[in-house]
């Protein structure tokens, strides 16, 4: 018959987070790991959705933000009025 696909997670005890993996992993009984191992990698992928339409949302709202306040600034209060400006100029 066919042969399931195995997923097997040799860990490289040089690195932190695998050595913490791997502790945990051996402190649940056989049984339980498949299952926390499918629980984990699908609350990361939920996590990773739910960071990117964070995101989309926060990059929307900073584009309508930027877009209400493109309006041009008045000029300083000391600046001349233009009106003055070309008053001067007629002269």
């Amino acid at each position: 018959g066919m042969k399931r696909p195995q997923y097997v997670f040799r860990p490289n005890l040089n690195e932190p987070q695998h050595r913490r993996v791997w502790a945990l992993l051996q402190q649940m009984p056989p049984a339980k790991r498949k299952e926390f191992l499918v629980q984990s990698i699908l609350a990361a992928e939920q996590a990773d959705r739910l960071e990117k339409s964070i995101r989309k949302v926060v990059r929307e709202e900073l584009q309508a933000v930027n877009i209400t306040n493109a309006v041009p600034s008045s000029p300083p209060d000391d600046a001349i009025p233009t009106a003055a400006i070309s008053f001067l100029d007629s002269l």
